[in-house]
């Protein structure tokens, strides 16, 4: 895996975590119908851009370790797929090997 691929993995597991401590909070609030915040999910080291989700749906991009919530225009379509399209963001599948791999590594690990 080259060192691009493994920056844009570690990029996307750490996204996630931040989002699953999000996902707890909300759901220790009962913000069960309402949208929170959650934050990109991308590869890009840089980005903090929100995207409104309900628990619902961010448990529907949890539902698979390679899935990951980005904002349209943050896809990198070298070392990933559109899964799902909606108003404000996608759900990308890392492809198999480089981020893929640290995904679900990283998700097996929680």
């Amino acid at each position: 895996m080259d060192e691009r691929a493994k920056r844009i993995g570690q990029n996307e597991a750490n996204f996630r975590r931040a989002n699953e401590r999000i996902e707890t909070v909300a759901q220790g609030f009962s913000l069960v119908a309402e949208r929170t915040d959650f934050i990109c999910e991308c590869g890009l080291a840089s980005c903090m851009d929100p995207i409104l989700l309900t628990l619902a749906e961010y448990e529907h991009v949890r539902s698979q370790p390679t899935w990951f919530a980005v904002k349209h225009g943050h896809e990198i379509l070298d070392v990933e797929r559109k899964v799902e399209e909606f108003a404000t963001y996608s759900i990308v599948e890392k492809l198999s090997g480089g981020p893929a791999g640290i995904a679900i590594r990283d998700a097996d690990s929680n």
